[in-house]
This record gives structure tokens, sequence and C-alpha cells, in this order.
């Protein structure tokens, strides 16, 4: 019988990723078209590491659990640098909110981090 909720969408570090995600995406949907391949990466990225989780939590072999966790974690990194750009460049002019997802996406990388490690011992 099925849950009425993946299990993967009671856990705190994919409420962080979905969260990060969300403000993501309506923070670029007014860039410029210019931008197109930053905005291409940041997307890409973002999305990445929500769905890897639920992908990971999900999964039933302990290996490919670790597997996609450890993906995430590698794409949550990857927007780490690309918020890095955004901060110091103009693409995008609202840097509170790039920051207020820089902070989450610390947070995520700790839990992905206890995650990855947990899963290896």
């Amino acid at each position: 019988m099925l849950e009425d909720e993946p299990r993967y969408r009671r856990l705190v570090v994919w409420k962080k990723a979905h969260k990060n995600a969300l403000i993501l995406i309506a923070l670029i949907k007014d860039c410029s078209s210019r931008y197109g391949r930053i905005i291409d990466q940041c997307l890409g990225c973002v999305t990445s590491v929500g769905a890897n989780i639920a992908e990971g939590n999900e999964s039933a072999a302990p290996k490919q659990k670790e597997s996609y966790f450890q993906i995430a974690l590698n794409s949550a990194y990857e927007l780490d640098n690309w918020l890095q750009v955004l901060k110091d460049t103009e693409i995008i002019p609202d840097k509170e909110k790039i920051s207020i997802i820089e902070k989450e996406n610390i947070e995520v990388i700790k839990i992905l981090c206890k995650i990855v490690k947990s899963l290896r011992f």
C-alpha cells in the first residue's frame, strides 16, 4: 500500500534543498538570456540536490543509497560555487536572497556529509 507522501519529503535535508530550488528558480526567472549557460548550471545543480536526496532515500541497496547521497553532496558543492558567482556579479541583484540560499546550502552540505559518512561504515 502506498503512503500518502513519499518518505523523502519528511527529510529536513530534502526540505532545505527543495526550498533552495524554489527560491533560486524565482530569482532567475527574469534573468537576461545572455547569462543562459550560468543560469542552466545553477538550475541543474540546485535541482539535482533534492532529486538525488529523493532517489537515495528511496533506494534499497546501501551502495546505491550512498551513491545518490554522494551525488547530492557534489551538486550542493557545485551550487556553492555558482552562488559565489551570482554574489560576485550583477546577474541577480538580490544578494540577500542569494545569501539565504547559501546559508541553507551550507546546512545541506553538513547534513549530507554526515549521511554519506554514516553510509560508508
